[in-house]
């Protein structure tokens, strides 16, 4: 679990004495540019997969219908979204894991091939005009559903090994490298929620507990501790500081999890709110919000 630690700001303060711009500072922490075969690939198939979500809300706009549902342009909507980014984000993180080029193409090429089939499947359900999840009406739909079922555990293995692995050594200093390893566990908590969703036969826990609101919110984490860690990188601090940063917006994030994990397990809509939600999901976003405040304020002032 060592780490390559950083206390000063190199890519804020080069040679010359003047300070990067903040774009170039902040693509140069965070290394969007991609130094392997493989990241251009992963990167390419997330572009493909963000594409298709756009490209169905377009269709959505033209077409109309209902946004709720099982026969709804949401889901190829949201599913390649969803997928794209998180596919992109695994082939950025691969090299701070120190993974060889057979390790990262085995990875971000598992992961691709697995998304890139499973948003087909919905969408080619979506154009079906059929449901693309739970629907067993013929022998074609529910080999469809399996096989959806098979690629989902697929990228939940992948997400086990990158996780696993990312708790080794890691080349990044400590604040990121434990912002990348929590947005990962978070990331097993929204796979295991979707896990239940299958157990359960659809998204609806109790009475009107939607499975999928802590799906959602876990899943992104991943992005978001990492995108803080980045900010506080570029800024004028020290690395103690960083990690006592992350730390806060990580608790915050959690607590904000907890308000919709507590919400859908009550059997409660997501607008149904209780005290008990209604206060740890604004302490979980004024915790996480404090702490991007933070960032933000120290890259002002870098």
């Amino acid at each position: 679990m060592k780490t390559r630690i950083i206390q000063n700001e190199p890519a804020v303060q080069p040679a010359g004495g003047s300070p990067k711009s903040l774009p170039a500072a902040v693509a140069e922490v965070a290394r969007f540019t991609p130094t392997t075969s493989y990241q251009r690939f992963g990167y390419v198939c997330g572009a493909l997969l963000v594409l298709s979500g756009l490209f169905h809300v377009v269709v959505f706009v033209f077409d109309g219908g209902s946004w709720e549902g099982p026969l709804s342009w949401r889901k190829p909507i949201v599913f390649g979204l969803s997928f794209g980014i998180t596919l992109v984000t695994i082939a950025w993180l691969m090299p701070f894991l120190r993974a060889g080029r057979v390790t990262g193409w085995i990875v971000v090429g598992l992961f691709a091939v697995a998304s890139l089939a499973e948003v087909s499947l919905i969408s080619m359900q979506t154009w079906r005009g059929v449901a693309s999840h739970f629907n067993e009406t013929t022998q074609f739909d529910s080999s469809v559903f399996s096989f959806m079922g098979m690629l989902v555990m697929l990228l939940a293995l992948v997400s086990v090994y990158v996780t696993a692995r990312s708790f080794f050594r890691m080349d990044a200093p400590p604040s990121l490298a434990w912002a990348i390893r929590l947005g990962l566990l978070l990331m097993l908590v929204s796979q295991g929620v979707g896990a239940q969703m299958i157990a359960e036969g659809g998204n609806t826990f109790g009475t009107a507990g939607a499975l999928k609101v802590p799906h959602a919110v876990t899943l992104h984490a991943i992005q978001v501790l990492p995108a803080l860690a980045i900010l506080l990188l570029v800024a004028k601090s020290t690395e103690r500081r960083r990690l006592r940063i992350v730390a806060l917006g990580a608790t915050g994030y959690a607590v904000l999890i907890a308000s919709t994990l507590v919400q859908t397990y009550d059997g409660r809509g997501p607008l149904d709110l209780s005290p008990l939600t209604t206060v740890l999901a604004l302490l979980g976003l004024a915790t996480l919000g404090t702490a991007g405040v933070i960032a933000l304020n120290g890259i002002r002032n870098r």
